[in-house]
């Protein structure tokens, strides 16, 4: 089998072959020069396992309902 005909197998396969979801086929060069056709199992794809959680979704902050002369007055000098 030339690479051509490697290659060319491969795309049947991953396109005809009832194990298309499973497993890929790529063209490999063996020692003697000849190309042939392996077959590789792909890993089970893992389900997303909760709720998506995205950080644009935060609400806007509103505004600070304190009186303006008390909002940059640190906690430790508002008491005294």
């Amino acid at each position: 089998m030339t690479k051509a005909e490697a290659e060319a197998e491969c795309r049947r396969l991953a396109t005809e072959s009832p194990e298309h979801e499973t497993h890929r086929w790529v063209p490999r060069e063996a020692e003697n020069g000849e190309w042939a056709v392996v077959k590789i199992a792909l890993p089970p794809h893992d389900e997303p396992m909760g709720t998506e959680t995205r950080g644009d979704e935060r609400p806007t902050t509103p505004d600070d309902p304190r009186p303006a002369t008390w909002q940059n007055v640190p906690p430790w000098a508002a008491g005294s």
